[in-house]
């Protein structure tokens, strides 16, 4: 069976918090506070204001974090997943093809490793939002693990507030990425170089879960350098400001650098 480790959250009752911070400034729960004054009132004169109604707090979406292991073929779950992007860091140490596949929701079956050699480590980004016409909708879905051998698993979502701003190099083998970019208005060159026969794509994800924008494509070896904007533009032709994991999709060995043509 799979391991599954997943973070708990704890709530403090407004009582807890009140007494945590007279403790924190100095008083004491028995420290007896003085007299209060008591004045007799006029029943008659006396109105009792209409109760204010409470104010309605809607929680915040939790965001998934999770950690699998196991030894062979599993089906795990199931699992929330909510609109914006999922990043999966996968290790895997047996002999024999490995594939990861999310069964659920709307979409039924949505295949997200297929890998042949063995053994594999990568990363794999997913955009997750409503109307996705080839990956993941928001909802519940399980896990399907095909492997010969043991295996971890991290999926995660995370709210992007923060990322680096170009120049931004990054490099790896295989299937990689996952980095959180900082991308404003702009003109932009990406350089890349790539080395094997498999084929290599580069794609921004976008923060809010909106379809991924495919910066590169090519297959085998490959130098090169493309130009994109950041902002304008028909709605989804270009990326706009804002958060972007980079994923990259390879079987080879890889570097990519990102340059803002606008920096002075």
């Amino acid at each position: 069976m799979g391991l599954i480790k997943l973070p708990m959250a704890m709530v403090l009752p407004a009582m807890t918090v009140a007494l945590a911070a007279l403790a924190a400034c100095g008083g004491t729960a028995d420290t007896p506070s003085p007299a209060a004054t008591v004045q007799a009132l006029d029943p008659a004169a006396t109105t009792v204001p209409a109760a204010s109604p409470r104010p309605t707090i809607t929680p915040a979406p939790r965001q998934l974090t999770v950690e699998l292991e196991g030894d062979g073929p599993e089906v795990l779950g199931p699992f929330a997943m909510g609109a914006g992007v999922l990043i999966a860091f996968v290790r895997y140490e047996g002999e024999g093809p490995f594939s990861m596949t999310f069964m659920g929701g709307e979409k039924g079956i949505v295949k997200s490793i297929d890998s042949s050699p063995s053994p594999y480590r990568g990363e794999r980004v997913h955009s997750v939002f409503e109307g996705n016409s080839e990956g993941l909708l928001p909802g519940d879905y399980k896990v399907e693990i095909e492997a010969g051998g043991p295996w971890r698993l991290r999926m995660f979502q995370e709210r992007a507030v923060r990322g680096q701003s170009p120049t931004i190099s990054l490099s790896g083998s295989g299937d990689g990425g996952g980095s959180w970019l900082r991308l404003d208005e702009g003109h932009y060159t990406m350089t890349t170089s790539h080395t094997g026969p498999s084929s290599f794509t580069v794609e921004l994800f976008d923060s809010q879960g909106l379809p991924p924008y495919r910066i590169v494509q090519a297959a085998g070896e490959h130098e090169g350098t493309q130009q994109f904007t950041v902002g304008g533009g028909a709605p989804g032709e270009n990326p706009q400001a804002g958060f972007y994991a980079m994923g990259v999709r390879s079987e080879g060995d890889w570097e990519i650098t990102i340059t803002n043509n606008d920096a002075p």
